[in-house]
């Protein structure tokens, strides 16, 4: 069996991790930090550059609920609202990687 290891595999993959990665860092850290976004940015161009890959309006709640958080808009209840849109962004990447 072949598993095509092709840049969109690579970078599907690097978004899966840090997709992962970010509830830990959400909830652990500080919640007036400027990574969240970063990470959105990087998910909106992966959609946006991929087109078909991700749902942008998910894109569009998570990033919402980063900029809520960031500027201190109920930052204890947003971030548990901000898990569904993560959620969704993992379950459509593994997706992806097992070619659903």
């Amino acid at each position: 069996m072949h598993y095509p290891f092709t840049l969109f595999n690579c970078i599907t993959g690097a978004i899966l991790i840090a997709t992962v990665l970010m509830p830990w860092r959400r909830f652990a850290g500080n919640l007036r930090a400027n990574w969240p976004l970063g990470y959105y940015a990087v998910i909106g161009g992966y959609s946006g550059g991929f087109s078909g890959s991700l749902n942008p309006f998910w894109v569009a709640a998570g990033a919402a609920c980063a900029v809520a958080i960031r500027f201190g808009v109920y930052p204890e209840r947003l971030r548990f609202a901000e898990l569904l849109p993560l959620g969704y962004v993992a379950w459509r990447c593994v997706a992806l990687l097992m070619m659903w």
